[in-house]
């Protein structure tokens, strides 16, 4: 399939809305013109990052920039479906699927101002969470760029201190670890499974998750270093 294919389906879309529409305009591939509103479209047979780059560089010229592309066999509106379009919105370009035997093409993203505090406020509290969990970490103990391995989140940190803590007093309650600056919640939660409550409010160290310990060994005995235990 050649770019060219494209071209029948979208020029279709903008005659129908009252455009008038030209192929091959100085560097743009297509131009649709009602009124003085000039709409520039390009077409590529995948969404590439040349595309949209050539999408953005539009933009200096035109009202507004659609992207057009092949309509996939199977339209999976998955996460990564929602992060394209996510790119999209932030780059102000609209999304057009092309279907190249109907030489029929279809609205997927309307091109639109997007307002970056507007969007900030909409996430206001997923950047709470992400500032609380970039606080709650005293270590850096991750690396860039891991997947599939276990990450030592701020909480994991705190219950492995708990675990550090139990491991050179043998027992403890909730407010021992409201005095190290912990979460006092951490034990009753046991949300890895590592404490026994033995008595109303006296919790040791499960026995069973030895394993646990022994790979968070290094972890754990730094934690004692840093609470003085």
């Amino acid at each position: 399939m050649r770019e060219t294919n494209l071209y029948c389906g979208v020029k279709k879309y903008f005659e129908e809305q009252g455009f008038t529409v030209r192929a091959e305009v100085k560097d743009i591939d297509v131009c649709a013109l009602r009124d003085e509103l000039l709409i520039g479209i390009e077409l590529k047979k995948n969404l590439t990052v040349d595309l949209l780059v050539q999408g953005a560089l539009r933009q200096k010229v035109c009202d507004l920039v659609y992207i057009a592309v092949p309509k996939p066999k199977r339209v999976n509106k998955n996460r990564s479906f929602n992060n394209m379009l996510q790119l999209l919105r932030r780059l102000e370009l609209g999304l057009l699927y092309v279907d190249v035997d109907k030489d029929e093409a279809y609205e997927v993203l309307e091109p639109s101002f997007y307002s970056l505090d507007k969007s900030r406020k909409a996430l206001f509290g997923k950047r709470m969470a992400l500032l609380k969990e970039i606080r709650g970490r005293s270590l850096s103990l991750n690396e860039g760029g891991s997947s599939k391995v276990k990450l030592m989140t701020s909480y994991r940190e705190e219950a492995l201190k708990a675990v550090a803590f139990l491991k050179k007093a043998g027992s403890g309650a909730p407010k021992d670890l409201k005095k190290l600056g912990l979460k006092s919640s951490i034990f009753r939660d046991n949300y890895y499974g590592w404490f026994k409550n033995i008595a109303r409010g006296v919790y040791v160290l499960d026995e069973t998750r030895c394993e646990d310990y022994e790979v968070y060994k290094e972890y754990i005995m730094l934690f004692q270093k840093g609470l003085n235990l």
